[in-house]
This record gives structure tokens, sequence and C-alpha cells, in this order.
């Protein structure tokens, strides 16, 4: 409504402002520091672009993974030896290493033939990296040696090398002894082809260790890769000493070769006889047993048992980890076969007409 048209109504006109009436000074101080603010059309130079942190952040990323991480992954990490490795090694440690007579097998097993003949018997069997004498060389295709535990016969000569560094302690960090029926050594750390299946009882050098991963000598100069999975690592000059429950522990060992197949003087898991699975055992329990089947029975301490009344010794009163040797009925001068006293009243023998490594009750002997 108007103003004059309320005062024809005789009514005066009531101006009505809503909120606060701001203050013309503040309102003038405000006008002029709008005039002064200066507009700009790109961002102030002495501000940080947005930019910067993420391409900051991008630099140090790529720094570490091309920088960074090589350096971490090459670093061999320390791990606990005990005994502690000797810091010298003995005067004339290495005279065998030197002798022009010395050989190691290269393959994961080698067969040993009684003659210089793949079709003669065979004695026994050799694994990957293991120390023989060589004791006759005039054979093209046969070397007869002698090995460690007395042991002596023909082995190929393309399972042989007079390469000894793979057999030298010098410049190792640990001597790698195998405790599963075979290990996988690899030609890379992480990933890489299969150079060769190491078995029970064999001994690598081990020159570097990257996490669980450690580097072992092989033959013919050669280098492969395995976890510590599954093998036992000892200084490289320290013995494997025998532990107070030795009986029990020759028992796991042995038990690891059950059903495994029976072949005539086999040390592996691929084929194994009596004699063969107690010189592994003793391998991975500080014991020197031959895998020659008299000699080891010589080597033996006679155990005293009650007799029955047929005379003939008590095989229920045997300890755990107790040997028993057959003699053959025709021939009281030869063992047929031989057998370990195991839990619960059983034995695990391998016994001649039986094609795999098997466990009876002690009761049931009579019937071999």
């Amino acid at each position: 409504m108007s103003e004059e048209k309320g005062k024809k109504n005789g009514q005066t006109k009531i101006e009505i402002k809503r909120g606060i009436t701001p203050d013309p000074l503040e309102i003038d101080q405000s006008a002029k520091k709008k005039k002064r603010r200066a507009v700009f059309v790109s961002s102030r130079k002495r501000r940080i672009p947005p930019w910067f942190f993420a391409a900051l952040i991008f630099t140090f990323l790529m720094a570490g993974l091309f920088f960074i991480v090589p350096k971490l992954s090459g670093r061999s990490f320390d791990f606990d030896l005990t005994p502690q490795p000797q810091e010298t090694l003995p005067e004339g440690w290495d005279d065998y290493l030197r002798a022009k007579d010395t050989a190691v097998v290269t393959t994961a097993s080698a067969s040993v033939f009684l003659q210089a003949d793949a079709s003669s018997e065979r004695v026994a069997e050799a694994i990957l990296n293991e120390h023989v004498t060589m004791t006759d060389t005039s054979d093209r295709v046969f070397i007869k040696v002698s090995m460690d535990d007395g042991v002596t016969g023909y082995i190929k000569r393309s399972q042989l090398t007079a390469d000894t560094s793979s057999i030298s302690p010098e410049g190792a960090i640990a001597r790698v002894v195998i405790r599963v029926p075979f290990k996988r050594v690899m030609s890379h750390a992480r990933s890489g082809s299969l150079m060769v299946e190491a078995p029970m009882g064999a001994v690598l050098y081990a020159d570097y260790r990257n996490g669980d991963l450690l580097r072992v000598r092989l033959p013919d100069s050669k280098t492969g890769w395995i976890n510590t999975t599954g093998v036992m690592l000892v200084p490289p000059l320290a013995l494997v000493l025998p532990e107070d429950n030795l009986q029990q522990l020759l028992v796991v060992t042995m038990m690891a070769f059950y059903n495994s197949p029976v072949v005539p003087g086999g040390v592996t898991a691929r084929g194994i006889s009596a004699e063969g699975a107690m010189h592994v055992a003793g391998l991975l329990n500080g014991l020197r047993l031959s895998r020659d089947r008299d000699r080891l029975f010589n080597q033996g301490a006679p155990v005293s048992l009650p007799a029955r009344e047929d005379g003939l010794p008590d095989l229920g009163y045997m300890a755990e980890g107790d040997m028993v040797f057959f003699h053959s009925k025709t021939d009281r001068e030869a063992i047929s076969a031989m057998a370990m006293r195991v839990t619960d009243g059983q034995l695990l023998i391998a016994s001649a007409g039986r094609s795999t490594f098997r466990l009876i009750d002690i009761e049931s002997v009579d019937a071999l």
C-alpha cells in the first residue's frame, strides 16, 4: 500500500525492516577490502601445487621398487647355529679333497656293482654328493671305489666327478643334511627347473642364505636352491652326535621307509634294503653304520634276551630300536633278513619274498 493511500485512509504507514541493519561504517570498510583484494587467474606462486605430494610419493615408491627392494632381497640373513661354526679350518683338513683318488657322486643315487658289469650283483648304492675313494680306474665304463663305510664295488664313470668343491666346508655357512625321503634342488631361488632330488641322508654345503632359502653346492661346480623345510642345519665342521633318546630316533627314521619297495643294496625310498635303511638312519642320528649287512651285524652290541621253552630268545623282550638278524635256514652263516623292534610289539622288516618294508607282530616271527 502506498504512503499517500495510507494517509488518505487516515492511517500512517509503518515500515518494517527484517534482519539487523548493518552499520554504515562496516559496509564502507567491507567495500574497501573487496576493492583491495587481488584476483588471481592461477594459483599463487608461493603455494605448493596440489599435485606435488602425489608426485613425491610416486617418486619414493619407484625408488623403493628399483633400488631398495633389490638390496634387501640380496641380503644374507644370519641364522643361529649351535655350536657356532669354527672361524678357521684345522690344518690338513683338505688332504682328502686334494687326493688324486677322491671322487664325488653326481647323481641322486648310483648303483654299486660287484663287478665292472651292470648285470652283476648290486652290492650297495651311493647317494648324491657322497665321497668315495677310487681304487681302480682301468675300465672305460666303470671305476672301482671304496666308500667311507668300507663297502667296495664298481660305479659308472658318468656318475662320478673328480671335482671336490661340493664336499668342501671352506666358505660354507652350514652343512645341510636331508631328512625327508627326497628334497628337490631347484635352479633358481624362487622358481626354476628341477636340477636333482637329493635323497634322505645326503649332505650338502650351503654358502648363502636368504630367509628360508639356501644356496647349496652341487657336484661339477654347480649350485642349486632349496628351502629349509625337511633339512637339518649344522655348522660346516660340527659332528652330528647321538641324542640321549637315540633308540626312539632310530625308530622314527626307520619308519619313514615303511611300505617302500625293497631292493637289494638300496638306500633310498624308491628302493631300500634293511641295511641301507639302517645306514641312512645312522647318518641322521650321529652313527656311522655300514650299508653292508655282515659289517652291520658286527657293529652292533649283543642283547641278552630270556629264552623260550624251545631254547630260542624271546623277542618280546626286545626294546624299541633293537635290531634282530635272521640266519638262513640252509646256511647258518648267512643273514637272510633283519628287522627293527618298533612300537606296539611290532617289527619293521624287509624279508625275502616280500616286495615292501612291512610291519609284523613279534609273535608271528616263527612264520617267516
